[in-house]
């Protein structure tokens, strides 16, 4: 038996969205009137990287290429997003969240490097957040006999079809360099650590 449109649109609206808004690379348009996008990614803490790329305008959630901070202890003030307007998909943009709100929408002046890597971070495979690499620094220090202190982190992805990666630079309490971790974002699993003779047990 044939269904009637009435009984297709009720189906449609179960599902939480509308026919006239369709999927677009794996995103849903939020129905609660945010126009945050909904992906299935790991849940947002404040303060972390996801939720910091959660809070840009939706034209930019599918085209982060970069996403970065400075003096994290675990969390910075501010988290800077290189992102490409997937609405006009010629201009980088650089993005700055800071206390979780979206504050500032400017024109890359990395647009070279943006554009040489020009391969965006799925935020669906972020299922590592900056929090738990900050812990994961912390073990690699305690292990080599050092108190970590703050972070620098970037998040980005270096070749098509690859995981994206954590890269850390951990200084100590007095701010001194003591090494950095590469950590893949999908699984947490450490990379690389140089500076870091020992590893954590």
């Amino acid at each position: 038996m044939k269904a009637s449109p009435f009984i297709v649109f009720l189906a449609a609206g179960a599902l939480g969205f509308a026919q006239d808004k369709p999927v677009v690379d794996g995103l849903l348009p939020d129905t609660g009137g945010s126009g945050i996008p909904t992906v299935q990614t790991i849940a947002p803490t404040k303060g972390e990287a996801v939720a910091a790329m959660l809070a840009v305008p939706p034209k930019y959630v599918d085209g982060i290429l970069e996403v970065t901070a400075q003096g994290g202890e675990p969390n910075p003030k501010e988290w800077i997003i290189q992102a490409w307007n997937t609405e006009d998909p010629g201009t980088i943009h650089k993005l700055t969240i800071r206390d979780g709100q979206f504050v500032s929408d400017s024109l890359s002046v990395n647009i070279y490097e943006a554009e040489r890597k020009a391969i965006n971070v799925p935020l669906q495979d972020v299922q590592v957040d900056s929090g738990s690499t900050y812990r994961i620094a912390q073990s690699y220090a305690s292990a080599n006999g050092k108190t970590l202190g703050r972070v620098n982190y970037m998040l980005t992805t270096h070749a098509r079809r690859t995981p994206p990666v954590w890269t850390l630079d951990c200084f100590d309490e007095k701010g001194g360099h003591i090494g950095k971790l590469e950590i893949l974002a999908t699984s947490g699993a450490v990379t690389a650590s140089p500076g870091f003779k020992a590893t954590p047990p």
